[in-house]
């Protein structure tokens, strides 16, 4: 099981009378597992390969039964991390760099002394090692999720879906430069699958074939 901390502002009795200030309370959602559709929708993702890129980065392998694709807790653990991360102001190369997971910092509710002033006490601040032991952990996942044909996997699963791929998407699953694909000539092939560029608005797009 793993908990995603969701926040609602309170108000003490004092903050009202004074500042009207508000003060945030963690609150523990449990989620067993999700289908990757509830997962975009869950992370805000309106375009289904934003979220798929999002997995793919991550290292993350959802488990495939019948027709759905299932995250299993640790999965959304690494997800929900990431996504507080993001909502917080960070950046996703922030998050992911050189292959260790840096999640944003965990917001708790102020003690009776600071409370004065409504700061947020960050637990990641009050424990490096803590901070250190999450990381760790995070990492040693991601890595055991890992699967040498993800990128076969993935253009499989673009191919069967009808997906168009963006240039960053396609450097990020094949491990290439942006600029590489880029040069891409339409009809390239690369693992068995043939990659056609089409245009999308001013944006270049890749249609899977093989």
């Amino acid at each position: 099981m793993v908990s995603c901390l969701m926040t609602y502002p309170i108000h003490t009795t004092n903050q009202m009378e004074t500042q009207n200030d508000a003060s945030l309370v963690s609150v523990e959602v449990l989620e067993d597992e999700i289908t990757t559709k509830q997962g975009a929708e869950r992370y805000g993702c309106e375009n289904y390969s934003t979220f798929h890129n999002r997995m793919v980065k991550l290292g993350i392998k959802p488990e495939r039964r019948g027709r759905s694709s299932f995250l299993n807790s640790s999965q959304i653990k690494i997800l929900d991390e990431c996504d507080m991360h993001l909502r917080g102001g960070g950046i996703f190369s922030d998050f992911i760099k050189n292959g260790e997971t840096t999640p944003n910092k965990t917001q708790s509710i102020p003690s009776k002394k600071e409370s004065s002033n409504s700061s947020i006490v960050s637990i990641a601040d009050n424990s490096g090692l803590e901070q250190q032991s999450i990381i760790i952990a995070l990492q040693t996942l991601a890595n055991t999720n890992y699967d040498v044909l993800t990128p076969q996997k993935r253009l499989q699963e673009a191919l069967e879906n009808d997906f168009l791929l963006s240039t960053e998407q396609v450097s990020s699953i094949l491990g290439l430069s942006s600029s590489t694909i880029s040069g891409w000539k339409t009809g390239n092939r690369k693992f068995g699958f043939i990659f056609l560029k089409e245009k999308e608005g001013n944006s270049v797009m890749w249609k899977i074939r093989k």
